[in-house]
């Protein structure tokens, strides 16, 4: 996709068959399944995560079978509430045909993986809107992106609290389970998780 604002709100989900009922009943369009693999790059000096900046690889098998690799860059928004429940960060992002040439380009330049990840997808279509289902290792997620307004109404079409919306990447949810639950996994991947059950407040920073 081209340089853009990536404007976005996330809720934990506690019964994805009936938030999934839910957006058909309003009239969201599925536009099917993923399953991600994601990479995390950073620099020896940890440049990129200081600035909330992202640097990822990511490979999306999709529902037909079809494999999308991409890599992809974000930055917030300076200034930005970083506990406002709707967050803006700027998003580039380009498909590549070999994800093994691009890692090898960026460590060249200093930029190593650090961090892995996976995700289960199903993307919803409603008006200006894009809404990711997605099952984390930790449990259970709504994305909600696009045209702000539209992204209000849907939340209040759907029954969701703005109160409710968690202002973290699954990255600092991640960080948040580990220390609450004091478990020592490297990566965020379903077989690390696998017998590991996330209450939902192990999302929030202790305390």
């Amino acid at each position: 996709m081209p340089d853009q604002l990536e404007t976005e709100i996330k809720f934990p989900v506690r019964d994805p068959a009936a938030l999934r009922s839910a957006l058909m009943r309003i009239g969201a369009i599925s536009q099917g399944q993923v399953s991600e693999y994601n990479i995390r790059l950073d620099d020896d000096i940890w440049s990129l995560s200081e600035n909330n900046v992202v640097l990822r690889l990511r490979r999306s098998e999709e529902q037909n079978g079809e494999v999308i690799r991409t890599l992809t860059f974000k930055a917030d928004l300076d200034p930005q509430d970083a506990d406002s429940p709707v967050q803006t960060r700027r998003e580039i992002e380009v498909n590549i045909s070999d994800i093994e040439a691009m890692l090898a380009i960026l460590r060249e330049l200093g930029y190593i993986p650090y961090w892995r990840y996976e995700k289960r997808r199903e993307v919803f279509t409603w008006r200006r809107v894009e809404i990711m289902l997605d099952e984390m290792p930790y449990g259970w997620f709504v994305e909600i992106e696009g045209d702000e307004d539209d992204m209000r109404r849907l939340v209040e079409k759907l029954g969701l609290n703005i109160a409710d919306s968690i202002p973290y990447s699954y990255a600092e949810i991640f960080q948040h389970v580990c220390r609450n639950l004091d478990l020592n996994v490297h990566d965020l991947t379903f077989e690390a998780f696998a017998g590991v059950d996330v209450p939902p407040e192990a999302y929030y920073p202790a305390g």
